[in-house]
């Protein structure tokens, strides 16, 4: 048994299965895949995947057992090689950070602004990804830190620190009807078209309140991300509600934020990390950076609090 063969079985796991893409992942052929997967398996004497036609359709009771204790082995692998690099330098090595589309555009910049005078040669890697996307991840360890505003429940191992609170705002072009309206509700909304971005908070939250009440708006429409939405509300397709962090009078001089807290309560943004994983001096520090309220006493107290 090798660290590769594990590796191999864990990001087959990861690509559902597709070999290829876990070969392409791995910079190796997909033979060589194949290969470590057999000689793992006639060494354990039982199968790690289902197989019909020497095609993997599934993965085996005992490979799921397997593949979660190898997910495990190779973080604490790569645990002991971070280890082995803080020893040598507090100032080198790499921070991937996971985080919704609308934190990385709109409040990271300005902590990566600051993270990168102080720590040039830390190499950082963004990955702008969906809420379960994040978790998954952090899981795996394709990411040091999360950030989101959304989860269904928190994975085992995984751990949610919150450290801002958000509104939301209605969104409308210059000169709409709805600006001459002190508050509007979720009727006078939807009479007009509505631009959302999925993954979104709040376009589940916003959809969510019109389907309770029966509502439907006259169109819908979806935009990639919050970027694009803004575009597409400034062009006179809709109108949209989104985080207040995503609305800068400044920048977005076509567009008219409209006070909808009557509607919305407060969202919470969360820092996620996994307590399995070291976290390097300099991760502390980013974190710092972006919850100052977060530092490196608690952090370590939530991880290990609930780590079992």
């Amino acid at each position: 048994m090798n660290v590769q063969q594990l590796r191999c079985i864990c990001e087959v796991a990861r690509q559902d299965l597709n070999v290829s893409k876990a070969a392409e992942t791995l910079n190796t052929s997909q033979p060589g895949v194949s290969t470590q997967i057999r000689q793992l398996e006639e060494e354990l004497g039982f199968a790690i995947f289902v197989r019909q036609r020497s095609r993997l359709v599934a993965i085996s009771s005992d490979g799921a057992l397997v593949i979660e204790r190898a997910q495990r082995a190779l973080m604490e692998i790569d645990d002991i090689r971070q280890l082995g690099r803080a020893h040598r330098t507090d100032e080198n090595g790499t921070l991937a950070i996971a985080a919704s589309h609308t934190q990385a555009r709109f409040r990271l910049p300005t902590v990566l602004s600051k993270f990168t005078r102080e720590y040039p040669k830390v190499q950082i890697t963004i990955r702008p990804e969906s809420g379960k996307a994040i978790l998954d991840a952090l899981i795996t360890g394709r990411a040091d830190i999360g950030v989101l505003s959304t989860f269904d429940s928190l994975p085992v191992g995984l751990v949610a620190l919150p450290f801002h609170t958000y509104r939301r705002v209605l969104l409308v072009p210059i000169g709409h009807e709805l600006l001459d309206m002190e508050r509007p509700s979720l009727e006078d909304i939807a009479r007009y078209p509505i631009v959302v971005f999925e993954p979104s908070n709040s376009r589940t939250t916003l959809l969510r309140e019109l389907d309770r009440l029966h509502l439907r708006s006259p169109t819908l429409l979806q935009g990639t991300n919050a970027d694009v939405v803004k575009a597409y509300v400034e062009h006179g397709l809709g109108v949209t509600v989104l985080p207040d962090i995503a609305f800068d009078p400044q920048r977005d001089f076509g567009l008219r934020a409209i006070n909808v807290d009557h509607l919305f309560p407060e969202s919470t943004t969360y820092l996620v990390l996994n307590n399995k994983h070291y976290l390097r001096p300099y991760t502390y520090a980013f974190i710092t950076m972006l919850a100052p309220q977060l530092r490196r006493e608690i952090v370590q107290k939530a991880c290990t609090s609930s780590n079992p």
